[in-house]
């Protein structure tokens, strides 16, 4: 009996009994600046607490909780021993890890990053976002197809669903591209606008007429009352060789 109670303890811990339903995964390469961050969005709804291996080199991450639109929870969270255990609240979870830093200059940019959960997980959906003005972007999670399509802001992004993720089993994330001008993609469509504002549009050929008042309907009364005298003067005529 000692044995037993000792065995089913490891075999609590070894298959974990919180399963996340659907899970978000999504890259953000060089969206607000030169880091890359990713997003894990989940809904927790039964008080559950999960876990999630994070890599060594993370420069920060953000808590929110949020349920109805309105946010409950927002913190930094510290992460001990290369893991990041979730907080216990009902609502709509989001973790924004962020990453070091890329070069401030154009050039090619290389990403691989390891997703390990400690718990099942019934759908799982992997998200790069394309980053604004970059080339030959190439994005790659195992062997799961990646499909592009368009968020309802107009951010174009490759994604890829995988059903039924096991306990502790392991999808190898990683993207290349080319970064042409050097800056992450908020700071260059920012950019690109303030250009666009400053250059004064040439005037069109609509824009280049005067239009004067006194030439459109005023010349038409003048006639008109030409007109009217030209008559009274032609009836007076004819009434006077008439008499």
């Amino acid at each position: 009996m000692k044995r037993i109670v000792p065995l089913i303890f490891l075999l609590g811990f070894v298959f974990p009994q919180s399963i996340i339903d659907t899970l978000s995964v999504t890259v953000y390469p060089e969206f607000a600046d030169n880091r890359v961050f990713l997003e894990y969005k989940f809904d927790n709804n039964s008080l559950s607490e999960y876990k999630f291996d994070i890599p060594g080199d993370v420069d920060s991450v953000k808590y929110i909780i949020s349920s109805n639109s309105s946010k409950i929870l927002e913190e930094n969270v510290k992460i001990n021993n290369n893991s990041l255990t979730t907080i216990r609240q009902n609502g709509n979870h989001a973790i924004y890890i962020f990453l070091n830093k890329f070069i401030n200059n154009p050039g090619p940019r290389n990403f691989a990053y390891t997703f390990q959960s400690y718990q099942d997980i019934r759908t799982l959906i992997f998200s790069f976002q394309i980053p604004f003005a970059s080339e030959n972007f190439i994005c790659k999670v195992d062997n799961i197809l990646m499909e592009k399509i368009q968020d309802q802001n107009g951010l174009s992004f490759m994604q890829g669903i995988t059903e039924n993720s096991s306990f502790l089993e392991k999808k190898n994330l990683s993207f290349n591209y080319y970064n042409t001008h050097g800056l992450g993609s908020i700071q260059y469509a920012t950019n690109i606008t303030n250009k666009a504002s400053a250059i004064e549009p040439r005037p069109t050929a609509r824009e280049k007429f005067i239009n004067y008042p006194f030439l459109t309907w005023e010349p038409m009364l003048i006639f008109l009352i030409l007109t009217l005298i030209l008559v009274f003067l032609y009836e007076i005529s004819n009434r006077r060789k008439n008499n």
